[in-house]
């Protein structure tokens, strides 16, 4: 491998999720030399996620009407004491057939895609020069590609942790995990999204039904520690089968797929160094409140592009320079989630004061605006004072992302 000529590129990127793909198409097609990496045999295909997000970042990267699964116009957050419903614009996705697509977009836009190809380890020699090692899984062999800056994409283990600054950001606390599950036919109105917050499920967590064309992306997720109380999976299984809320609708369904996954619900304050970027998850791009995450990674994809087109052009690879790109997340999203943050950590700790204080406070907190101070009131004593009521003429648009 010593002996070999090590083919060069502007930018090196790990990792043909979302915002991997998308970072390298419009990287791509401004001309420079973009080689992305993708550990399986094609993307997607290890993703645990409900596959829900606003539909203008679906219409901005998709033109092929099949990748639709459904467009959602109604989010319906069931809550001990009853339900909120909002209005929305969203889609579902299958993430092996939406993120495949995006990746055969980079390619299509000029960028090397190279897939069971996976980064073991990287040297950043100088500022500028970042050599990679790759292991390309089928052959059994390693090779070596350099770049001047290096994409990470490569989920909530990012091989980015391995530098110091990142790994000290790394906040496993306030991490989640989920199981997203498929099971046969449509459970609820094709157009509606229905999100489950219990302490029957867990103090601190929630269960999903979301609608696909053909099947049902149904899934439960909770903190770290929360799971280790009460194991996820027996979870997801009384979700399916005994909850009150859900039996009905998915007990005796045929499970058609089955992921699991960590949701790092929280953004780091840096995410960049020389010449290293993190995107998505890498860099804790998911909202705390909710697990979503997939705007998020677009809006990650469409910064780094944008400041790294602004440091080949410079030849400034520096992590003075790349702090543009941290500047860009919070001004796009970066200051909504710190907001997030705040409130998630009260919640995380009112779960010492009884089961239903995280629910109480995140509907609170997050549906405030659809409740009348009284009923609010109410909801903080729930269930002394009775259930509060929602105030239905109340139609506020909800930012979860």
């Amino acid at each position: 491998m010593a002996n070999k000529i090590i083919p060069k590129y502007d930018i090196i990127i790990i990792g043909a999720g979302i915002a991997g793909s998308i970072a390298a198409k419009l990287l791509a097609r401004q001309g420079y030399s973009i080689l992305l990496l993708e550990k399986d045999p094609y993307s997607g295909k290890t993703n645990a996620c409900g596959g829900l997000f606003d539909r203008p970042y679906f219409d901005r990267y998709v033109n092929k009407p099949s990748v639709l699964e459904q467009r959602i116009k109604k989010n319906i957050f069931h809550l001990p004491w009853g339900n909120v419903v909002y209005n929305c614009d969203q889609v579902t996705v299958k993430r092996r057939v939406f993120d495949r697509y995006l990746s055969e977009q980079a390619a299509a836009a000029g960028a090397k895609v190279m897939y069971l190809q996976k980064v073991e380890d990287y040297v950043l020699e100088k500022v500028g020069q970042v050599v990679v090692t790759v292991r390309d899984i089928q052959k059994k062999q390693l090779w070596q590609a350099q770049a001047k800056a290096i994409i990470f994409s490569d989920g909530p283990n990012s091989l980015a942790f391995k530098n110091p600054r990142f790994q000290k950001q790394v906040k496993k606390q306030f991490w989640a995990y989920a199981y997203a599950y498929e099971v046969e036919g449509v459970a609820c109105p094709g157009d509606e999204a229905h999100i489950y917050f219990s302490p029957q499920i867990y103090p601190w967590g929630y269960g999903w039904i979301f609608p696909n064309k053909k099947e049902s992306n149904i899934g439960v997720g909770s903190i770290l520690s929360e799971i280790k109380k009460a194991a996820l999976k027996p979870k997801l299984f009384y979700f399916l089968n005994k909850f009150p809320a859900t039996a009905p609708l998915l007990k005796n369904r045929k499970i058609v797929d089955k992921k699991g996954g960590y949701i790092p619900m929280w953004l780091m304050p840096h995410c960049t160094d020389d010449s290293q970027v993190l995107v998505g998850d890498a860099g804790g791009m998911v909202s705390p409140l909710f697990g979503a995450g997939i705007d998020y990674a677009i809006e990650a994809a469409e910064a780094a592009s944008l400041v790294l087109s602004r440091a080949i052009q410079k030849n400034e690879f520096s992590a003075a320079f790349l702090k543009q790109y941290d500047q860009e997340i919070y001004q796009r999203f970066g200051k909504q989630l710190r907001k997030q943050m705040m409130i998630a950590r009260v919640i995380i700790l009112s779960q010492r004061f009884g089961r239903y204080w995280p629910v109480k406070l995140l509907s609170v907190s997050a549906f405030g605006a659809k409740y009348s101070r009284w009923n609010k009131i109410k909801i903080l004593t729930y269930p002394l004072l009775g259930k509060p009521k929602v105030n239905e003429n109340r139609q506020p648009v909800i930012d979860h992302k």
